[in-house]
């Protein structure tokens, strides 16, 4: 089997890059999702890409069996007549045996279990990839900031899951963007460009004058002040579209209170959350 493995932002996503460098279609293909996404707390740290293994099985030996049996066409006679009344027996062990001998070679499950292994002990942190993720990270916004004439102090802090780089100076409002959307898509390329010396991606969050924590606090007092009107009138209220993240911590400041419930609705980018009393 050919075996292509992909790292994206969801399984979905996952798949569909490698049916596309396979060149099959989804029915012919043997995936095994080797790591889950993670959206992370908050949707920003201790993030987590899909990685997915995608097979193509081998079309060589299905293809020469009929070609054995259609090679043969004058034997076939001599051997119908003296072999009619055991075949039924004996057909069923042949069949069984070349299962057997094909099965260790084809069957995708021990191969995917292997490989699930492999990429566990592939992620394991290491200080010095780490370091030099950073490294990496750092020059790559240096680039852009440079393209920009921005002129940026950049604050690093590492633990064993993540790189903060805390971005300082003036006029930077411009790296953030609506709710930050301008920053995420920074941070997603910056993960990129700085990751894919490695096979263990770690995360680099970006942040500007800790803007990330202001905006969180924003969305738990909306949260709470929403979820108090819903009380109120009993009518659900619809929140803007928001990502992922962002939603999460609307989530998160609702779960204990028993009074009303969240809910995610839409579809992607446009999904919203709306608050609800339980009545």
């Amino acid at each position: 089997m050919k075996t292509v493995r992909i790292t994206a932002k969801t399984i979905e996503a996952a798949v569909a890059e490698g049916l596309k460098q396979l060149g099959i279609s989804r029915e012919e293909a043997v995936v095994h999702v080797v790591e889950q996404p993670s959206s992370g707390l908050f949707g920003l740290i201790h993030k987590k890409m899909a990685v997915v293994d995608i097979s193509a099985p081998d079309e060589e030996v299905p293809a020469e069996e009929p070609k054995q049996e259609e090679a043969a066409p004058a034997e076939a006679p001599k051997e119908e007549t003296e072999t009619k009344a055991p075949s039924a027996e004996e057909t069923p062990a042949e069949e069984k045996t070349a299962e057997e001998a094909e099965a260790p070679k084809e069957a995708p499950a021990p191969k995917a279990e292997e490989t699930e292994k492999k990429g566990r002990e592939d992620f394991v942190f290491k200080q010095e990839e780490q370091e030099k993720t950073a490294e990496e990270a750092k020059k790559f916004l240096a680039s852009v900031f440079k393209g920009m004439h921005l002129d940026v102090t950049m604050e690093c802090l590492m633990n064993e899951e993540r790189i903060l780089l805390n971005l300082h100076g003036e006029g930077l409002g411009i790296l953030i963007g609506k709710h930050g959307q301008t920053l995420d898509a920074l941070q997603y390329l910056t993960n990129l460009a700085a990751g894919k010396a490695f096979h263990h991606h770690y995360f680099v969050l970006l942040d500007v004058e800790n803007y990330r924590e202001r905006r969180k606090d924003t969305l738990e007092a909306l949260a709470r002040r929403l979820a108090a009107k819903v009380k109120r009138t009993g009518e659900p209220v619809k929140l803007e579209p928001m990502a992922a993240g962002e939603r999460r911590i609307i989530h998160l400041a609702l779960q204990d209170d028993g009074a009303v419930t969240t809910e995610s609705e839409g579809e992607a980018p446009h999904r919203y959350v709306v608050i609800k009393r339980n009545d």
